[in-house]
This record gives C-alpha cells, structure tokens and sequence, in this order.
C-alpha cells in the first residue's frame, strides 16, 4: 500500500470515528429541540430493527412492534398508548415523557432505559428486565409488575402500582 492510499485510509477512519462521535453526543442531549430523525430504516413493525433511531415526540398509538431490536433509541414525548412491545430490545433508550398507557411490555428488555416523567398507568411490566432503569416521577398507576427484575430501578418521585407515591432514593423499590 503507498503512503498517500495509507493516509487516505487513516483520513477516512478518523472522519468516521468524529462523526460517529457527533452523532452520539447529539442522540443522548437534552435538548431534544436539536434532535433529527436518525435510522429512517426503521419502520414500525414487528422484529424491526431500530437501535440508535431517534423519533421524538412520536404519534404511534397501538403500533406492533414486538420483538424489534430498539436499543438507545430516542423515543422522549412519544405516543405509544396500548403499543405491542412485548420481548423487544430497549436497552439504554429512552422514552422520557412518554405515553404507554395500557402498552404490552412483557418480557421486553428495559435495562437502563429512561422513563423518566412516563405515563405507565395500567401497562404489562410482567417478566420485564428494568435493571438499573429510570422511573423518577413516572405514572406506574395500575401496571403489573409481576416477576419484573427491579434491582437498581429508580423510583424518585414516581407514583406506584397502587397511587401511593415513591419517596425520592427509592431505589428497587417504593419507599
């Protein structure tokens, strides 16, 4: 290989490296104001593949999309009344804001996502993964619980299953 094709090679590599940091500091800011749609691979359907995908403030009230792989997706203020997302991925994503009133969850993968400020009233938890999760000042009115794994779930501020509201350091449980 010549010198100037190894520089292009250490050229290109770098550039990819620098936007793919831009794109990630953009995905994980609070300003979701400054937030475009990344991912328009990703449709909403079941086994869809969305990891990384940013759709802020989206309108899909009972979509389907069980079994889709959405890790560190951006999902903030969206509308997912009665959604099918049962035995999918969301890992680190983040639904802060957002309504999953009466969504399907069971068995999904919620490891560190946030849900901050979320509506969850009457929503099915059951044998969900919520390890190290963010629930602070989230409605979990009526949801089921049942066999959800809650080791190091944030519950500050959140109103549990049953109305009462979570002291704040309510961690794994409400306090």
């Amino acid at each position: 290989m010549s010198i100037s094709t190894h520089r292009h090679w250490r050229f290109l590599i770098a550039l990819a490296l620098f936007i793919g940091g831009v794109v990630t500091a953009h995905a994980w800011t609070e300003d979701i104001s400054k937030l475009k749609d990344i991912n328009t691979l990703c449709k909403l359907e079941p086994d869809a593949q969305c990891s990384w995908a940013i759709r802020v403030g989206l309108q899909a009230p009972g979509v389907d999309m069980h079994n889709a792989s959405m890790a560190s997706m951006r999902l903030d203020k969206a509308n997912l009344q009665g959604a099918n997302l049962s035995y999918a991925i969301l890992q680190l994503a983040s639904l802060k804001g957002a309504n999953l009133m009466l969504a399907n969850m069971q068995g999904a993968h919620l490891h560190g996502v946030n849900f901050q400020e979320a509506n969850l009233t009457m929503a099915n938890l059951m044998d969900t993964n919520l390890l190290d999760a963010d629930l602070s000042g989230a409605n979990l009115r009526g949801a089921n619980l049942t066999g959800a794994i809650l080791i190091k779930a944030k519950f500050d501020n959140a109103i549990w299953t049953d109305g009462r509201r979570c002291a704040v350091g309510s961690i794994g449980e409400c306090r």
